[in-house]
């Protein structure tokens, strides 16, 4: 860098670093005992992250005392925000009964309950810890149920860690790719990540998303082998990125046509509806993890009796499912709670705020001058540089190309501003904000967009408007 960019860039860094001293000493200490400084590779960002020390409603303080309103919540996890009072009493409640007893509990049974109610697609549920798991499940149910070992997912979609999952599970990895095989190069290449076996690619195919005619296709050539269709009704970590409903409906009725299961990946979104609520299709099998379990770790997995009923152990030859926190009580004590408030009436007023982000963003951005847009549905969005309508995980790459800095510095100016947000742009709200916190995060936007605008102008000037007013 040279000249006003490279000044632009070192404020903003200077000011990060001045703020957070307590956190760069933690962040090396860190380094002595954790590969990197911390256990999640999406917390990471240069120079280094903020460590957190306690959070109340939608704000957190971190070790250098600073106060950030919280627009990440736990990557979408939470909703109620930290330390709500009927969360914090059930905790307390629970605890002294006991955590995870190991054991059938009632409370299995009025979460379950619970779920179902909100979820009538799953007519039968069982708990595991995560949404890798919850997605890790229903996999193997659609592939003990159907015979068939091959399952379909969606090119950068993300699932979980697990190896069905992995593969393909973002666009621009390093990784070298390979034609799938039985398909023609106008697909997908297969892109298993290190640690994945090459294997995988036997029994994971890829589709392009929001493309009926690719899946159509796909179906018709290899529907036999294929046990089921993993899809995000919104994809989360490719870029918030909303299916076409009309999209969602033709995959359900090509997947009856060949006997294939249709499974839903609702671990994020939610939050938002469910969307196969919102759109009137009912999936096969569903997982669920994040606010299901109130800032506790907790998924699910479930959907058609049948289906589900290979997991009854009173049957013959039942699918084995063991897991030694898998429906603890402390999860679903605390969930109970969290479903009991947050319901139709929450959703709604959150989805309402959230809808509000982001159609205000890209307005905060051309008054500064700049292309920045926002999509995803109600309580979860993503942000991405430029203009041009992002509909698949490709389209969100391209968007992040040809920056250099802009989006670490766009993240660190913002924190510096006392918001917290993901690095890769994702937003989630929480139950206790209101329309100022909506205020502040897109004034903050603007005014940091306007620092930015010299740096723009030398990095990235293809994302300047013609004209702005600050």
């Amino acid at each position: 860098m040279s000249g006003t960019d490279t000044a632009v860039a070192a404020v903003i860094e200077d000011s990060y670093r001045a703020r957070t001293p307590e956190s760069s000493r933690l962040h090396a200490a860190a380094k002595r005992w954790l590969p990197g400084g911390d256990t999640r590779t999406i917390n990471h960002f240069t120079p280094y992250p903020v460590f957190m020390d306690h959070g109340s409603g939608c704000a957190l303080t971190d070790v250098d005392g600073n106060d950030y309103v919280d627009f990440c919540n736990n990557m979408s996890a939470t909703v109620h925000g930290h330390s709500h009072p009927a969360l914090t009493a059930a905790v307390a409640d629970q605890t002294l009964r006991g955590t995870a007893l190991g054991a059938p509990s009632l409370l299995q049974a009025r979460h379950a309950e619970a779920v179902c109610t909100r979820v009538p697609s799953m007519e039968k549920l069982r708990y595991c810890n995560s949404g890798t798991e919850a997605t890790m499940l229903a996999i193997r149910a659609a592939r003990a149920f159907t015979g068939r070992d091959v399952i379909v997912k969606i090119d950068g979609g993300y699932h979980g860690l697990h190896d069905d999952a992995q593969m393909n599970m973002f666009t621009g990895m390093s990784e070298p790719t390979y034609p799938q095989e039985g398909l023609p190069p106008s697909f997908p290449r297969a892109q298993p990540p290190r640690g994945v076996p090459k294997a995988r690619m036997r029994e994971v195919m890829l589709l392009p998303y929001n493309d009926l005619a690719a899946a159509r296709e796909l179906l018709a050539l290899h529907g036999a082998r294929i046990a089921g269709v993993i899809v995000e009704p919104m994809m989360g970590a490719a870029g918030g990125i909303p299916a076409d409903v009309e999209y969602l409906h033709g995959l359900r009725t090509a997947t009856e046509a060949h006997d294939c299961l249709l499974i839903f990946d609702e671990c994020a979104t939610f939050r938002v509806g469910p969307l196969q609520m919102s759109y009137g299709i009912t999936p096969d099998l569903t997982s669920l993890s994040k606010i299901i379990g109130g800032g506790f770790p907790l998924g699910a997995f479930g959907g058609r009796d049948d289906i589900m009923a290979q997991f009854d152990p009173t049957r013959p030859d039942p699918l084995y499912h063991a897991g030694a926190f898998g429906g603890n009580n402390m999860s679903l004590a605390v969930g109970l709670v969290a479903l009991g408030t947050y319901g139709s009436a929450e959703v709604e007023r959150l989805n309402a705020l959230g809808e509000r982000l982001i159609r205000e963003i890209p307005e905060a951005a051309r008054r500064a001058g700049v292309q920045l847009q926002a999509t995803g549905i109600g309580s979860l969005s993503h942000l991405h540089w430029g203009s041009e309508p992002v509909t698949t995980p490709h389209e969100a790459l391209a968007r992040r190309g040809g920056l250099a800095d802009l989006p670490a510095l766009f993240h660190l100016a913002l924190l510096n501003r006392g918001m917290y947000i993901t690095r890769r742009g994702l937003l989630a709200l929480s139950m206790p904000m209101t329309g100022r916190h909506i205020d502040a995060l897109v004034s903050a936007i603007h005014d940091v967009l306007v620092e930015l605008r010299p740096y723009i102008a030398e990095r990235a000037p293809g994302l300047l408007t013609a004209s702005h007013g600050v």
